[in-house]
């Protein structure tokens, strides 16, 4: 039975919010393509006709996942350009930070992009230019320095890793880091 060009999109993009999905909550390398294709409700063969490899999909699925986070994040300010506090909200929640399918991919890929392919490191740098350059044009219509972008873009990464890592065993320790990064973001805007 041959699949219409509407399935076929629909099965890619299935493909692609699995992978997103399972790539956060587990990393690249704890993923297997079964397990995609098992969560996609797919077979490998679908995924095949979508995707090179496992790395051609991992690069794909990060910028899916990037520019699906990154568009209900500018969505966030009722079609107003997204503030400070719109970003700050969506990288420094409890929610997201609890919940390890949710969030930017930014973060979650940090440390296990450099271990990946060159396509995933341009995926991952794209992502972050992009981020980058949101949050720069937030604290430039304050007047304020670029290279701020930057270190708001290392805090905000920073924090949520920091505040995964200490959430199992101290839980008042991972909701002050949010907190306190949030204040000091928020400083650098002032």
């Amino acid at each position: 039975m041959k699949v219409t060009k509407e399935q076929s999109e629909l099965n890619r993009q299935a493909l692609l919010d699995a992978a997103a999905r399972l790539f956060k909550q587990h990393g690249i390398d704890g993923v297997g393509v079964a397990d995609i294709c098992k969560a996609a409700g797919l077979t490998h063969g679908a995924l095949y006709k979508h995707f090179a490899d496992k790395q051609d999909l991992a690069a794909q699925a990060f910028a899916h996942s990037f520019r699906k986070g990154f568009d209900w994040t500018t969505r966030a300010g009722s079609g107003k350009s997204p503030t400070l506090a719109t970003y700050l909200d969506q990288y420094l929640s409890r929610q997201v930070r609890d919940d390890h399918t949710r969030g930017c991919p930014v973060v979650t890929a940090a440390c296990d992009t450099g271990r990946q392919s060159e396509a995933v490191s341009q995926s991952y740098t794209a992502g972050f230019l992009e981020l980058r350059e949101g949050l720069q044009a937030v604290l430039a219509a304050r007047g304020d320095d670029p290279a701020k972008a930057t270190l708001a873009v290392a805090a905000l990464i920073g924090a949520m890793a920091i505040s995964r890592g200490v959430m199992k065993t101290d839980e008042a320790l991972a909701n002050e880091v949010l907190k306190q990064v949030r204040q000091q973001i928020e400083q650098l805007a002032d």
